[in-house]
């Protein structure tokens, strides 16, 4: 009986003292339990209380027994700035790979559908994506721009295209006057078409992009150098869509 406890204390210690680990981290999230933010490579309790002090911060965890997983403030949680979460409660499994479109965007609903209905990652040197050529002909004269707003000023981009595909040139998208700028800078993208035979610009749909920098890509292939398959769960999770293609492709550009 007396050994039975024992064991049954052992297990009961087992199960308070679960941890994760952060292997990625954006934004600040203070962790009220151990006084400090998560960073990576910190231990963060199963009890632990967070508080997330920077919009759309989160942190990619891994469990020893349990695999990965995301911390994030969801869709029901209350928008307080000084708000403090158990951990249980902004915690969730990191999914399966997302699924692609196969076949190429029609019409405005299908770009809504992609560019705005969740992130899309950015990573390596360009970004592209299937178009219609019956119903967004790509040319000189009829072609796609971006508008976004940096600090009050806002800055139009030409986006390239060929052979029926959209295609974004990351590095001169987030650069203005042949400088560099800084992507958490950029607010407010917004997707138009340009028909300069017909003289209309016509409004597509917002974009929601997110950005991953080379800093940041190799960072996370750190944390798994021979599983790409994770590294893409991981990135879907923490970024947004983002294809195994495209993760090819920016990783042979390290």
């Amino acid at each position: 009986m007396r050994f039975l406890s024992i064991i049954l204390l052992m297990i009961a210690f087992e199960s308070q003292s679960q941890s994760y680990t952060v292997i990625h981290i954006i934004g600040k999230i203070y962790d009220t339990q151990s006084g400090s933010y998560l960073a990576k490579g910190s231990k963060v309790s199963e009890s632990a209380n967070l508080k997330f002090e920077t919009g759309g911060a989160r942190a990619a965890v891994l469990g020893a027994s349990r695999g990965r997983f995301v911390i994030q403030e969801n869709s029901s949680s209350t928008s307080q700035s000084d708000a403090i979460y158990a951990l249980s409660s902004v915690i969730s499994p990191v999914r399966g790979r997302l699924s692609t479109r196969a076949g190429a965007i029609n019409n405005a609903l299908d770009f809504q559908k992609h560019f705005n209905e969740s992130p899309v990652a950015l990573v390596g040197d360009q970004y592209s994506v299937k178009v219609s050529s019956e119903s967004y002909p790509i040319t000189d004269q009829q072609f796609f721009f971006a508008q976004y707003q940096l600090g009050e000023e806002n800055i139009n981009k030409k986006l390239g295209g060929a052979n029926g595909k959209l295609q974004i040139d990351i590095n001169d998208f987030f650069s203005v006057d042949g400088k560099a700028i800084d992507p958490s800078k950029v607010s407010n993208v917004k997707l138009h078409y340009y028909d300069a035979g017909a003289g209309t610009s016509t409004f597509i749909t917002d974009m929601n992009l997110s950005y991953i920098s080379d800093e940041e890509l190799e960072s996370l292939t750190q944390q798994f150098p021979d599983d790409n398959t994770a590294l893409l769960e991981v990135i879907n999770a923490m970024y947004g869509k983002c294809s195994e293609a495209q993760l090819n492709e920016a990783l042979g550009g390290l």
